[in-house]
């Protein structure tokens, strides 16, 4: 028996509550993050052990969350195969893009010890924590890290040069994607290594192209990232934003647990996903602006979905908005640890 929601769900086993964890909570909302962060640019804490740590487990103890998820980027990936990546006060930058280069995956070069830093953030939390709190490790999905290598930044979240290359550039992609994949095997492997509990592969632009593309084209490689994780028994929860019914495409070879976007109503993904496979989220941020007896409201609908589907984990349908008022995040975890 696992005192631990998180533990007891993610492993399919009883649980008295939904666990709690939100995305992007490591950070953001949390006044000591931001107090830090005016001495502290993102990516020295993120290169500091001790304050990379430090940030990962403030959720526990400033909001009531079940479960710590690493406070890193996944662009780490990128940047350890060369591409630069520059981290602004408005996120990051790509000064030069490779999608002008003629063959792009010729000019990358893997170099594992870029990711030292995150084996000893891991080693840092495990001297840091208290008790049995689970930590989630994570990378950015093929298709997403693919987007910034070849595209930098885009405001519009289309990508449509990125969807044009994949079309017209087939070959180039795939070696692209198995740059990518190779990498993110290698980091899993050092995430595991250094005591994660489980993994969450974060596919933000999954909706940049068809469904049945995505099956065809990225999903083995997201398949080869959730065995590398399976190699060392930890569960993977995948995270397809604005996959939409291509969900049901979905199986236990792709991952454990879904994450589910604020597109998609909950009951509805829970009648498309395979019914082996659990389901995390789909709270819409936003609602955390609201007065707490809207958000309440909110609540109770996923109390219910999970008395009747205890595959649950309560998380947001995307991240947490950087201006969410930190006492409504308190209230969601007070709310579940009382309900």
């Amino acid at each position: 028996m696992y005192s631990n929601p998180f533990f007891a769900v993610i492993n399919h086993q009883p649980a008295c509550r939904p666990p709690v964890w939100m995305m992007r909570q490591a950070g953001r909302v949390l006044p000591r993050y931001r107090h830090l962060t005016q001495t502290h640019p993102f990516r020295s804490i993120m290169a500091d052990a001790k304050l990379a740590a430090e940030v990962t487990l403030m959720p526990i103890a400033d909001m009531g969350m079940d479960a710590a998820i690493l406070f890193s980027d996944i662009l780490v990936i990128p940047e350890a195969l060369g591409v630069e990546v520059e981290w602004t006060s408005e996120g990051p930058a790509f000064p030069r893009p490779l999608i002008g280069v003629e063959h792009p995956a010729a000019v990358l070069s893997f170099n594992a010890s870029h990711l030292n830093h995150v084996a000893d953030t891991l080693d840092e939390i495990r001297r840091q924590k208290v008790g049995d709190t689970p930590v989630i490790g994570f990378c950015g999905g093929p298709l997403t890290c693919l987007c910034y290598m070849l595209a930098g930044r885009d405001r519009s979240l289309q990508f449509t040069e990125v969807v044009r290359y994949l079309y017209t550039h087939r070959e180039e992609s795939l070696q692209l994607f198995e740059a990518l994949t190779s990498a993110s095997e290698t980091y899993v492997h050092l995430q595991a290594q250094h005591g994660i509990d489980a993994f969450q592969i974060f596919e933000s632009f999954a909706s940049v192209i068809p469904a049945e593309l995505y099956q065809e084209v990225v999903l083995p490689f997201v398949r080869r990232i959730t065995a590398a994780a399976r190699q060392h028994g930890l569960p993977v929860i995948f995270f397809p934003k604005g996959f939409g019914a291509g969900i049901q495409m979905l199986s236990l070879e792709d991952c454990d647990f879904v994450s589910i976007d604020w597109q998609t109503p909950l009951s509805a993904a829970r009648g498309l996903v395979d019914a082996k496979l659990g389901l995390q989220g789909n709270m819409d941020p936003r609602v955390l602006f609201a007065p707490q007896a809207v958000i309440e409201k909110q609540l109770r609908t996923y109390a219910q979905f999970f008395s009747q589907h205890p595959d649950y984990i309560f998380n947001l349908g995307h991240g947490l908005h950087k201006d969410t008022p930190l006492e409504n995040v308190q209230f969601v975890t007070e709310w579940f640890k009382h309900m």
